[in-house]
């Protein structure tokens, strides 16, 4: 049973992966993140979600939030390259608020 459910937690977080990805390409910013948020509610080990997140806020140019989230999945797996480049890129960034 225990099997089961992880299976079955896994499938749906993966689903919420997908399905944020899709929103996010379409422009559908606040879905998309509501989507990656429900993947961290399943798995908060999930730096994909993080870093997905990030971007969503990088494209809205939401610094500060993007790079908190990047930290996040980094903290999360110290080899996520993509995040790290990201990352670093942004602590170069002005903040302007």
């Amino acid at each position: 049973m225990i099997t089961e459910n992880l299976k079955t937690n896994a499938s749906l977080e993966a689903s919420h992966i997908e399905l944020g990805k899709f929103y996010f390409l379409n422009d559908k910013y606040d879905e998309a993140v509501a989507e990656f948020k429900k993947a961290i509610e399943i798995n908060p080990s999930n730096a994909e979600a993080y870093y997905n997140i990030g971007l969503i806020k990088e494209s809205s140019n939401l610094i500060c939030e993007a790079k908190e989230m990047y930290q996040k999945a980094v903290n999360i797996n110290s080899e996520y390259k993509i995040a790290k480049d990201r990352l670093a890129k942004l602590i170069g960034v002005e903040i302007k608020d």
